[in-house]
């Protein structure tokens, strides 16, 4: 199943077409088609609070190049979900409110 998504993808990518951010699994209450999207690893650090995520203008569809600092926001171990395809997720509204965070479990 994974080779048809990643060859789908290729032909995407090869056609021209613009890559979704979105997956198909972000539930409607933390995403409406680009609130969610990847973040990179080097984003998210484990305290004993939690999870602290920075995010550089820019970094995600919903924090743009067009904010002036970094967003930082705190997710606590009970509200993180574990994410279903092994890659940091965060979902953003448009004040950089965090809708929901999708952590690789045991992993930063």
């Amino acid at each position: 199943m994974r080779l048809l998504a990643w060859l789908s993808l290729a032909l995407l990518l090869a056609a021209g077409a613009k890559p979704v951010l979105a997956h198909s699994w972000y539930p409607w209450e933390c995403c409406s088609g680009v609130d969610c999207a990847p973040i990179q690893p080097a984003t998210v650090r484990e305290t004993p609070a939690g999870y602290v995520i920075t995010v550089a203008p820019g970094g995600h569809p919903m924090w743009g190049k067009d904010k002036s600092e970094p967003l930082t926001a705190t997710v606590p171990y009970g509200q993180a979900k574990m994410s279903p395809d092994g890659q940091w997720h965060l979902c953003l509204n448009s004040a950089g409110a965090v809708l929901c965070f999708y952590a690789i479990i045991g992993g930063s």
